[in-house]
This record gives C-alpha cells, structure tokens and sequence, in this order.
C-alpha cells in the first residue's frame, strides 16, 4: 500500500486504481465551555467541522465511507450536540444525492469521560473510495478560474447562517460542480485562504494563469470550515453556472 498527500487530502493506494481518502479537520476554543473565545451553541461546531471533512472529499469526486469524531468534551451534554451536528452534516449530504449508497449515521468516535474540560475541541477524519483519481478533466489555455461564495470564519460564518445570506458554498451547488463537465478542478479554500490554494491549483494543475484584481476578495483571509472555493471551468459556461448555484459567483483570472 502506497501513501501519498495530494493538497489536503492522505490517498492509499489500494491497488493499481482504486484509492482510500483521508480528509480530517479540528475545532477548538468555540463553542458554549467557560473558556471558548466564540460562543456558539455546539450542534452548529460539530456541523460545519463536518461539512468542511465532508466538502474536502466530495470536491476531489471521492465517495465518503466512514466518519470518525474525536470529542475532548463529555457526551452527555456538549458531546451529544456536537454529535447532533455532525449527523446534520451528514443527512444534508445524503439528501444531496450524491451516489447511490449513503453515508452512515452510525458514527464512531469516543469522548473525554475522565477529566472535565473548560474548553471545546474537537477533530474529524472522514475516509473516502475513489478509482481512478488522476483521469483528471482537461485544463486549457483561456479557461477561467472562479470562486464560488465567499471566505468567512469566526462571526461571519454564524452571520450567514443566522442571515440565511447564502455566501457559504453548499453540497447542492458541490454536487452541481462536481458533475459539471465544464468544470475541469474543484478545490475548497480553508484556513490558509483563497490565494494559497490558487498556487496549490497551479502547482498540481502544471499551469499557470492570469489573475484579475478583486478588490472585494481577501485573497489571504481565512475561509474558515470551507465557505467557498475555487473551480477551473469553461468560460463560456460561466453563465448558465450563475443560473444554477445560488452563491455569488466571482472571476478571478485565466489560464494562459
């Protein structure tokens, strides 16, 4: 078995096509504990901590098999909310449609029952299957680069869930790209910002690309658990994407 990373992502070999992937993620010091800097309650947490393990895995066309929670808080209590967002997360996925067989409920983890904590924290691993990962979509000169929704973290991404503002990408729109054909790479921007994950689409793309100014994108500001990302698509189709994913769409350069 061989092991590899591939942007955000741990791939296995299995054999000569088939692949297992490994998305994980951690949230700390938000929640409703003594000492968390951002309250909020922990459903939303254990939520939006998935949907980043579960967007990670989706947008590289993996098929999530198995999620595992890893709770530093008791399950009676915090640990029960966090878990009743995690399976939140999951029923959103499974409704989306994505393949045929769905995501389990059932999750395994475990949670701090010996010590008591003042402090939320939390990680998830989420494993995918994948054949045939890098029979990757043609990438040309004059295809544009786009980013769909906006980088949010902390406050702001509460704000758009209170808002309902609808600038945080969601499985329906992921599920949409994902089996666009026009759409060549997807990559979720996370904590290391928009401007990172450009250089990491140029790098494992073996291109480049002219980028446009933006003067309302922070091409550095973290976009906290996944709120948008970037997609390499047909330029002419840029239109008819608009017409169909509800978050705001923005034109950040070219390939050359």
């Amino acid at each position: 078995m061989q092991i590899s990373k591939y942007r955000d992502l741990t791939l296995l070999q299995i054999d000569r096509n088939r692949y297992f992937t490994i998305a994980c993620d951690s949230c700390g010091g938000i929640g409703m504990s003594e000492l968390d800097y951002i309250k909020v309650d922990e459903e939303i947490v254990g939520y939006l901590t998935a949907k980043l393990c579960l967007v990670e895995t989706l947008a590289f066309r993996s098929k999530p098999t198995v999620l595992i929670n890893t709770l530093c808080v008791e399950m009676n209590g915090r640990g029960k909310r966090i878990i009743n967002g995690i399976e939140k997360a999951i029923k959103e996925y499974n409704e989306a449609n994505f393949y045929e067989d769905n995501l389990e409920i059932n999750i395994t983890g475990s949670t701090e029952e010996n010590i008591p904590t003042k402090q939320t924290g939390l990680g998830i691993t989420l494993m995918g299957e994948i054949f045939n990962p890098f029979n990757k979509r043609e990438v040309n000169s004059g295809d544009a680069v786009i980013l769909i929704g906006y980088p949010k973290v902390g406050h702001e991404v509460l704000e758009d869930l209170n808002e309902n503002k609808n600038e945080i990408i969601n499985f329906n729109s992921l599920k949409y790209l994902t089996n666009n054909k026009a759409v060549s790479d997807l990559l979720p921007i996370g904590s290391k910002g928009v401007l990172h994950e450009l250089n990491q689409l140029m790098e494992t793309n073996n291109i480049n690309m002219n980028l446009f100014i933006q003067s309302n994108i922070e091409l550095q500001k973290s976009a906290g658990p996944a709120t948008c990302a970037l997609a390499i698509i047909k330029k002419d189709t840029i239109e008819g994407l608009k017409r169909n994913i509800s978050q705001p769409i923005t034109l950040l350069g070219e390939i050359v």
